[in-house]
């Protein structure tokens, strides 16, 4: 077990060697639209920041941090039956990093299309929200898995994917313990390949 970490950092030296220092760094922004899934949740459009390294060329790995908003509305006579409160927005509000594995089907000079997945751990995560921060706590960490598809026209990205939650994006009280509130999300980001 003490070998992994050796192991590990050797092959990301040999993907950087074998890839010709083909190392792009990705300063990107967009917008997300989410909701978890529970019915009494409905999507509203949020956003995020931040930055990936693209590492390798035709086969790559693209490890990132985003700072990522959150927005939804909750309609609490849905979620439980409370009639003195009906719709509230909230915003949650987060670090997520990503790291995808992904394959570049064109490869041109002025012109790349690419598909990737994989995991993404977010934490630091605050939720605002009258009603709603008095009922749920924010998960300190929250796991999920995303896939997607990316374009580059010259130095310029365009990527569009999906996530899916696999944790809890709350803790909920005991009045909400057979409710599940893992979030979905789909997002758009616009970057510079530098």
């Amino acid at each position: 077990m003490k070998k992994f970490p050796f192991i590990f950092t050797g092959l990301l030296f040999l993907l950087t060697i074998q890839s010709q220092a083909q190392i792009h760094l990705v300063p990107a922004a967009g917008v997300t639209i989410s909701k978890p899934n529970n019915d009494a949740f409905n999507p509203k459009a949020g956003y995020k920041f931040g930055a990936s390294l693209r590492i390798g060329e035709k086969w790559f790995i693209q490890p990132g941090l985003f700072y990522t908003q959150y927005s939804s509305e909750v309609d609490w006579n849905d979620l439980q039956n409370t009639p003195n409160i009906d719709l509230e927005s909230f915003n949650q509000t987060g670090w997520e990093v990503p790291v995808m594995v992904g394959y570049q089907f064109i490869n041109a000079d002025m012109f790349k299309f690419r598909a990737y997945a994989g995991p993404q751990i977010g934490f630091g995560y605050k939720t605002n929200g009258n009603n709603f921060t008095d009922v749920f706590d924010t998960e300190s960490t929250q796991w999920a898995v995303k896939a997607g598809l990316g374009v580059d026209i010259l130095f310029f990205t365009l990527d569009a994917d999906y996530g899916w939650g696999l944790s809890d994006n709350f803790k909920v009280d005991q009045a909400f313990s057979n409710s599940s509130f893992q979030n979905r999300s789909f997002n758009i980001t616009l970057g510079v390949r530098i």
